[in-house]
């Protein structure tokens, strides 16, 4: 039998919605998918690759009209290469 706790303090929400993106300092804009995000990280995909460490602004647009869009920075601290998409990891360094 496995035997399996979780060890996050805060768990991870599915969230499927557009995303909007760009690196600190630049006014060059990308897109991607949100696959999932907690109260510390955001994890989503891109057609653009980003190295560990880069700063970045981003603006997740909920697909109900209801919820108002968030604005985060944050910085990446994984990437995984699903070619022709990039799984990146995001720590939330502060929700404005």
């Amino acid at each position: 039998m496995i035997d399996y706790a979780e060890k996050r303090d805060f768990l991870r929400m599915p969230i499927d919605c557009e995303l909007s993106f760009m690196r600190v300092g630049s006014s060059a804009r990308y897109e991607g998918n949100v696959i999932n995000l907690s109260s510390q990280g955001i994890l989503f995909t891109s057609s653009e690759r980003f190295d560990e460490g880069a700063a970045l602004e981003l603006l997740l647009t909920p697909s109900n009209s209801e919820t108002a869009p968030m604005e985060a920075t944050g910085v990446v601290t994984r990437v995984t290469d699903y070619e022709p998409v990039f799984e990146i990891a995001c720590a939330i360094n502060d929700i404005k």
